[in-house]
């Protein structure tokens, strides 16, 4: 590339603070661990093996997946901050966005990050962050440790795969203690608010066989917002905008008296009722946003049976906003009106959603 005429000076940003800044981003456990499932799930993986390791003060979280896998240097450019723009354009099946999603969903969790991986007809690689040594010397340089005999048996049992490991998890278990029941008892609590997120985030993919999530060696079942299952639910058209590329489907769920409690219950999803009403944005049938009005109207009671689903193309990630954390889409200006259109026809169905 040419050199700019007015070039001054090169001000490249300081490693230490520019990745402690990266921590900020505002992942929550779930959405950092479905940011690594949606690489897993873009280099194919089939299965994904996702443990949570109770230590106290040293537990660690590990997800092992049987994707394509990495070279050296492949690993090296996935672990570079930045590593693909998202102006560039992607497989129509990809789900990653910015080139961030590795790191700094890893660094929102932990501080030792170590990816393992092997490309069929390569040799197994690994590299690190170490977060404290990049705040030491200010350097953005990887390391490379040796790789643990268990790792290596566990990816040498596959034809390739990639291994993520997080260490020093200080936002979740720093100051806990191993023997603590309450300490226990949180770390828990957050590895079932992970399953909860995974089961919903990934439901079509789990329900289609087309991925199979294990936590902590249980198979995941996913969980359908829609209660496709039931006679019940009412299903209506399908429309379709901007040339084919976002199809809406509404559904109006059973009402709980032609539900058993159990049921009732299960369909009430990680929030509640009436906080799981809205629309549900899916980019590539992953799911972004999990029942929201967008701003178009308050949730409230008569409306929690309201449940639309709203498919769009990664190649329209600028027109619908789409956050570096997956978990926030805007409509284009000129949809809102037929969304609007749409939601009401559903939420003022009222002798449907009661009936």
């Amino acid at each position: 590339m040419d050199k700019h005429p007015f070039e001054s000076d090169e001000a490249t940003p300081l490693a230490g603070p520019l990745i402690e800044t990266l921590r900020a981003v505002g992942y929550d456990t779930q959405t950092a661990v479905a940011d690594l499932i949606d690489n897993s799930i873009s280099a194919g993986a089939s299965n994904v093996w996702l443990h949570f390791n109770w230590d106290g003060d040293n537990s660690t979280i590990d997800l092992l997946d049987d994707g394509s896998g990495m070279n050296a240097r492949e690993l090296i450019d996935a672990m570079r901050p930045g590593s693909q723009s998202p102006l560039e354009t992607r497989s129509e099946k990809d789900l990653g966005r910015f080139g961030l999603g590795l790191k700094t969903a890893s660094f929102s969790q932990c501080r030792s990050l170590t990816v393992i991986s092997k490309r069929e007809n390569y040799a197994i690689c690994t590299r690190s962050w170490d977060l404290d040594y990049v705040e030491q010397t200010n350097r953005w340089m990887l390391l490379e440790y040796p790789v643990l005999s268990k790792d290596r048996e566990r990816l040498e049992s596959l034809q390739s795969g990639t291994m993520i490991r997080w260490n020093n998890l200080d936002r979740l278990v720093k100051g806990t203690r191993k023997e603590n029941a309450q300490d226990l008892d949180r770390f828990m609590t957050i590895m079932a608010d992970v399953r909860d997120h995974l089961r919903m985030v990934f439901h079509r993919f789990l329900e289609q066989g087309r991925l199979s999530i294990w936590l902590n060696d249980r198979k995941l079942e996913a969980w359908d917002p829609y209660l496709r299952g039931f006679d019940a639910t009412q299903p209506q058209p399908e429309e379709v905008f901007w040339e084919g590329l976002v199809r809406v489907k509404p559904y109006v769920l059973p009402h709980h008296s032609k539900l058993d409690r159990e049921a009732f219950a299960q369909a009430a999803g990680p929030n509640g009722w009436n906080a799981q009403q809205g629309f549900y944005i899916y980019r590539n049938e992953r799911l972004l946003v999990a029942g929201s009005w967008l701003g178009m109207f308050k949730k409230e009671e008569h409306c929690k049976l309201a449940r639309i689903m709203i498919d769009v193309p990664n190649s329209m990630d600028r027109e619908w906003d789409i956050d570096i954390k997956k978990s926030v889409a805007r409509p284009l200006a000129m949809l809102r009106d037929e969304l609007r259109r749409i939601a009401s026809q559903i939420t003022t169905k009222r002798t449907e959603i009661r009936n």
